[in-house]
């Protein structure tokens, strides 16, 4: 059995076995670097591979806590993805819902465009990083994290290859750019991500893009995590879970 080594550092965390094929950068969902983040960064080395989950909520823990980010996401469920990135409709509709002044910064933190830009820049960096270290490198994202997985294919040179669970697609425009081959898994019940589904796919398959897409039925986004049971469907997790390490097999090697 391969050795297993275990760094953990301020900037995030990592899993190292013995002679890894490749390492997988781990981004984790909205909730931030939550003990899920750690545990699949665990199964990815038994798997045999190097995996890292570098911390995006770097300079803003204290506020974006769990219990807080929960609140705020309450407070404009019902809101477009769009909406929430007006400032305007979030304030109404957290005032609405009675939310404190500490929850709405939360919101306000979370759906600023420059906040989501520095999201992306850590996530590119934390890419590089591990390239420097090895010649294949994949990026594997859940909820925020899988559009920032999706994101870096079409920012990053150094990437083999890409895997989102129900994360946003990046923009049309932007599909071009991408070349390498992508795992894109959705719950079928997640209609705020999958508005833009068609329209990515569509884009993919007409630049000939090497695309796997998996969406799985009676299920809900957030599937994959088992510490949120109100979400957690065990068997389409299983099947995910197969799937994902069919596809790094496929693209970074076996151990």
């Amino acid at each position: 059995m391969a050795k297993q080594g275990r760094t953990r550092a301020r900037t995030g965390f990592a899993f190292e076995p013995e002679a890894p094929p490749g390492c997988i950068v781990v981004f984790h969902e909205v909730w931030g670097l939550v003990e899920h983040t750690e545990d699949v960064c665990k199964r990815l080395s038994k798997l045999g591979f190097a995996a890292t989950a570098p911390v995006l909520y770097e300079g803003h823990e204290e506020l974006l806590t769990p219990e807080n980010i929960q609140k705020a996401m309450e407070g404009v469920w019902e809101l477009s993805l769009e909406e929430r990135r007006d400032r305007v409709k979030v304030k109404q509709a957290l005032d609405k819902k009675g939310a404190s002044d500490k929850i709405k910064e939360v919101a306000a933190v979370l759906y600023n465009p420059s906040f989501r830009d520095g999201l992306l820049d850590v996530a590119l960096a934390a890419v590089e990083r591990a390239h420097q270290k090895y010649d294949r490198v994949a990026t594997l994202g859940f909820c925020l994290g899988g559009g920032l997985s999706l994101k870096c294919a079409t920012k990053s040179r150094h990437l083999t290859t890409a895997i989102s669970f129900y994360g946003q697609p990046p923009a049309n425009d932007d599909v071009a750019r991408i070349s390498i081959p992508i795992l894109d898994i959705h719950a079928n019940q997640d209609e705020l991500i999958n508005k833009s589904v068609p329209a990515f796919v569509g884009a993919m398959l007409e630049g000939g893009k090497d695309l796997t897409l998996k969406t799985y039925p009676r299920t809900k986004h957030g599937f994959f995590n088992d510490t949120r049971k109100e979400v957690y469907d065990r068997d389409a997790a299983a099947e995910a879970w197969e799937v994902t390490r069919w596809f790094l097999e496929r693209t970074l090697g076996r151990h």
